[in-house]
């Protein structure tokens, strides 16, 4: 199915030059006034342009230029442009295997300042962003309208009476409304044709006219010619269908406890945004893919979950995944990490600002993924992994861990001793399914543009910083700590692997990490784990020079038994008094927050 694929906007608002792309369903996350609703606005207005005002222009000397490719236009797409001879034709000569660009630009305020411009595709050598544009033939934006109508945008209702209005009024609901009416009008065609009937008895064309409507013209005529000679009269009543009974109509809502029915738009806030998305999930419970049209009608909405409880927002999340496969794009703003799922999380856009170029976005999970990673079964696993975690879009620092007893008490410890929760840092402690996914998850991370770190356990110095090339395979720290061991295990007695690192093993009692604690007390070790804690701070990656957290707080057990005492223990304590015992917490934050 085609679908909007890659928008450009330059010096439109605060977007300066903004280029991301989108998908079937494009979340857009960011902290506020980003320019997420811009590129929103951007996106409505290359489809349909409309006379912008001079605050709309970043730079007043420069023109506002949209650009976006259509991608997917296949011939059985073009086969189903009703007018075959005009636009279809007028179309076809400007896809380039399914891809199709077009761009507006506005050189001024005023409606005529507008320019709707394709790409000069005998100009453009392939499907890259163009160098050369051209005016609209003839017929070619009747065909883009065909596949692409007016998109349907609903805003964050800043305004709720302007948005909100009744709905033969308000472009929300009125838009909306008219999505729903399609199969409904479909169902009652038969009704025109009792129109019609009705049509011809009251006006003036009508084959059987009301004996008393051709009266009452004969008689006014005759009364009228007494004063103006050579005028006649007609009573001509409004020609209606059934399409206009549908669009005259108001949405009520009874209160089935006190029986009181009002106009929606008499409700209040919460009530109205509720009413407004239940219609979107009831659009999305009801349209089915219509095979014999070409149309696919953009979802713009800006910060869907507002005024809506949780189960609320999972609902509307789950309705707007439905839309995009019957045949709607959807690219919504949010700041709810419950609007993000592992279908879209993938594709999930991060807008921000800076000083120098204005408006930001970063790259995509599943784009940076790809270009991260080289392995498709890595490219596959990491993917998964990150695409449930939707902490990462909305912090400016994520923290990667091992697993649950880090998760837990690293958050802990950092509200302790900050007096703050992690959050209001922008700080997220995340845990991935397994220590083994940290290589591949920092160097996609960074190139979404995320700023990230890890911490882990000491044994991942010797162990997955190896395989996942964070540190030589055959390092000089690994030698000396495998000679180390070696000699440790001839008083120690535990087992040692083949590969000359510590092993799990139930005959001795010993394991893999009460052997690495033993090995950071070790003198000897305790240098080897240094240097080797050394060079993974270079890496980005905090290794526990004692070992494991639980050395940290001085837990000898694991489990989720250790983990609730060990809270409990950090939540009776102040924060000298965690500085004081468990010092490693405080230096590997200041660490973290210095990056």
């Amino acid at each position: 199915m085609h679908r909007l694929s890659y928008i450009s906007i330059k010096n439109f608002r605060a977007c300066r030059e903004v280029s991301l792309p989108l998908e079937g369903i494009t979340p857009l996350v960011g902290q506020n006034n980003t320019g997420k609703s811009t590129i929103l606005n951007a996106i409505a207005w290359v489809l349909k342009p409309y006379a912008l005002n001079e605050e709309d222009f970043q730079n007043k000397q420069q023109p506002i230029e949209v650009a976006v490719c259509i991608e997917g236009i296949s011939s059985a797409i073009l086969d189903k442009i009703p007018d075959q001879k005009h636009h279809r034709k007028a179309i076809e000569p400007f896809c380039r295997s399914g891809h199709l660009w077009i761009r507006a630009t506005a050189n001024g305020a005023g409606a005529k300042a507008i320019n709707k411009e394709v790409w000069d595709i005998e100009h453009c050598p392939n499907r890259a962003f163009p160098t050369k544009w051209r005016s609209y033939p003839t017929g070619l934006p009747q065909a883009v309208s065909i596949l692409l109508p007016d998109p349907l945008v609903i805003k964050a209702m800043h305004d709720i009476g302007e948005d909100l209005g009744k709905a033969k009024g308000g472009s929300t609901i009125k838009g909306l409304l008219d999505e729903i009416m399609v199969p409904i009008l479909k169902t009652h065609d038969d009704l025109n044709a009792a129109l019609n009937t009705i049509r011809n008895i009251l006006t003036v064309g009508g084959n059987n006219r009301s004996d008393h409507l051709k009266n009452f013209d004969l008689s006014a005529t005759a009364a009228l010619d007494s004063f103006f000679p050579g005028l006649a009269l007609d009573l001509d009543l409004q020609d209606v269908d059934i399409k206009e009974f549908f669009k005259a109509g108001d949405l009520h809502v009874t209160d089935l406890i006190t029986g009181d029915r009002r106009r929606f738009d008499m409700m209040g806030t919460g009530s109205q945004r509720a009413i407004q998305m239940a219609l979107v999930r009831y659009l999305a419970e009801t349209r089915t893919s219509d095979a014999g049209r070409p149309a696919r009608r953009l979802l713009l909405i800006d910060e869907p979950e507002l005024y809506l409880h949780p189960q609320g927002v999972r609902r509307l999340r789950q309705a707007l995944v439905l839309l995009a496969d019957v045949g709607f794009q959807v690219v919504f703003t949010t700041h709810s990490p419950m609007m993000l799922s592992r279908k879209n999380a993938a594709d999930t856009v991060i807008v921000g600002k800076n000083t120098e170029a204005g408006v930001i976005t970063q790259k995509p999970l599943r784009q940076a993924v790809q270009e991260a990673l080289d392995n498709a079964v890595s490219q596959s696993h990491t993917l998964f992994e990150l695409g449930n975690i939707a902490e990462i879009y909305f912090a400016e620092l994520v923290v990667l861990c091992e697993g649950k007893t880090d998760r837990r008490l690293l958050p802990l410890a950092y509200e302790k001793l900050f007096k703050k929760l992690p959050e209001l840092d922008h700080i997220a402690f995340v845990s991935l399914g397994s220590c083994a996914d940290i290589p591949k998850a920092l160097p996609v991370l960074r190139a979404m543009g995320i700023k990230v770190c890890a911490i882990v356990d000491l044994d991942f110095g010797y162990t997955h910083a190896r395989s996942g090339g964070l540190l030589k395979k055959d390092g000089d720290d690994l030698i000396n700590a495998k000679k180390c061991l070696t000699k440790m295990q001839q008083v120690k007695a535990f087992t040692l692997g083949g590969n000359g690192l510590p092993q799990n093993d139930k005959s001795t009692g010993w394991l893999a990490a009460d052997v690495w604690a033993e090995f950071a007390l070790d003198s000897e070790g305790q240098t080897i784990a240094e240097c080797t804690h050394q060079a993974l701070m270079t890496q980005g990656v905090w290794a526990w020079s004692e070992g494991s957290i639980e050395q940290v707080t001085g837990t000898a057990d694991k489990g989720e038994d250790a983990i609730i005492e060990q809270e409990i223990t950090m939540l009776s304590m102040s924060a000298e008094q965690i500085e004081q015992k468990m010092p490693a917490f405080k230096r590997c934050f200041d660490w973290l927050r210095d990056l």
